[in-house]
């Protein structure tokens, strides 16, 4: 029987995290919810080491004092706080989700903790890994454009941007497997390390395959850390062999980059649309994409829509923080909110697609510094187990979070199902990460 909800628990994870970003299926994903919190307790959590965890005060004291700042924000300071209250219930829903990741994570089964661990890890893993398999499946090929351009449509299990942020994600985790394995012998997931480092690849080759040009960046910070950890790991005289191990991984990851640029023909137009998209004052575009034209640049073509708008709206962004330091009311079009009090009811802009800036209009200063403190307090508490004990899922935890932190300074990913998706792993990996130290203590 035990075995029985260990697997069922695993299948509808796995499912959960397939399922949490294809459109139109939220009933779906509310009754995987509901199916995983009865499994979660069907486990029979040990409820001590389960508080113990949810306790940990470096944790606990931001999550705790964002949600109450939320919770005084929509009462006190929101300009419609009937809309505000409505809208924060996304936060209020990711908080018992970000619980429900921890009792999964600290849950016993699968008879060793190493077990435990690769079990949660690999569904992760895996369920990632088929939904970028599906998006490049699924994209039209039949159509006669170039591949460059058939990569940039939406498909019917969603968008680009989403499969391109949950591939951050995945290489972030792929990325701790293999470093925690060359440092101890054992990873975040079960298989030989060629199979890892192939499927670290394929992860790799997908999310390039997006052709979101905010991913890139963020992989290079990831390859960034990953590396120094890896090598920080070797002994002294096998070092020089790990910096050109790195040296290979570093070209290769180069190159994937350097196909993106080639096939992916708003690049031309990036330098100049940025610079456009910095006047602010002079260009409305930004204010009302569908109603007004989009800017020209000096040889008398569009600019980039995509470099355009993002420059314009993460300026309009900090000048609307500037203006409502104190935030507008917790909306995901918060942005929106603030501008039509600002230029006038006819601006259609609803978010400004980066969602730490955005959320920071929502509940201003306090609530955007408490929300980054959060991400800190989970990233330093994987740090803490990496250094300490070598830990796979403490440097899963580091580099999930700076995958996620730094994805929403220019992606709109703080809010919704992408919201909820980063708590749940979140809490998975932090609790994952304190059982180890529980049980080596």
């Amino acid at each position: 029987m035990q075995r029985f909800i260990e697997t069922t628990s695993l299948a509808a994870f796995a499912a959960l995290l397939f399922l949490w970003s294809v459109p139109d299926v939220i009933a779906a994903r509310n009754a995987l919810l509901a199916l995983l919190l009865v499994l979660a307790l069907l486990l029979k959590p040990d409820f001590s080491q389960l508080s113990a965890c949810l306790r940990q005060r470096s944790v606990a004291i931001p999550l705790l004092a964002l949600t109450a700042w939320i919770a005084l924000h929509c009462a006190v300071l929101a300009w419609n706080p009937g809309r505000a209250w409505h809208e924060a219930a996304q936060w209020f829903k990711a908080v018992p989700i970000f619980a429900l990741g921890v009792a999964l994570g600290q849950g016993p089964g699968w008879r060793t903790q190493p077990n435990r661990v690769s079990a949660w890890g690999g569904a992760t893993v895996v369920a990632y890994l088929i939904y970028l398999i599906f998006q490049v499946i699924y994209k039209p090929w039949d159509l006669p454009a170039p591949a460059g351009q058939i990569l940039l449509q939406t498909t019917r299990i969603g968008s680009r941007d989403l499969a391109s942020y949950l591939g951050t994600a995945l290489v972030a985790l792929q990325l701790a497997d293999l470093v925690a394995y060359s440092a101890r012998g054992r990873g975040l997931v079960n298989g030989p390390v060629w199979l890892r480092a192939l499927a670290l690849i394929a992860a790799t080759a997908l999310t390039v395959a997006t052709m979101t040009r905010n991913a890139l960046p963020i992989l290079l910070l990831l390859g960034v850390i990953a590396a120094s950890a890896f090598i920080a790991t070797r002994p002294r005289q096998t070092r020089l062999r790990a910096i050109a191990l790195v040296a290979v991984a570093a070209v290769l990851l180069a190159s994937g980059i350097a196909i993106n640029v080639k096939h992916d023909a708003r690049w031309a137009r990036f330098a100049t649309s940025v610079a456009i998209g910095l006047d602010i004052e002079h260009q409305k575009a930004w204010l009302a994409q569908e109603q007004t034209p989009l800017p020209l640049n000096a040889q008398g073509l569009p600019v980039d829509d995509s470099a355009y708008m993002r420059t314009a709206w993460m300026k309009g962004l900090l000048t609307e923080i500037a203006r409502h330091p104190l935030g507008v009311g917790y909306d995901r079009n918060a942005f929106g909110n603030a501008l039509r009090a600002d230029y006038g009811k006819w601006v259609t802009t609803g978010h400004g697609h980066a969602g730490v800036f955005d959320f920071t209009v929502g509940v201003g200063i306090p609530g955007g510094l408490l929300l980054l403190a959060f991400f800190v307090a989970l990233a330093a508490a994987g740090l803490r187990r990496w250094r300490d004990d070598r830990d796979a899922a403490g440097l899963a935890l580091l580099l999930f979070v700076v995958s996620y932190a730094s994805r929403a300074f220019i992606d709109g990913i703080v809010r919704d199902h992408m919201l909820e998706q980063f708590m749940l792993i979140a809490g998975l990996l932090l609790a994952l990460a304190h059982t180890n130290k529980a049980q080596q203590a």
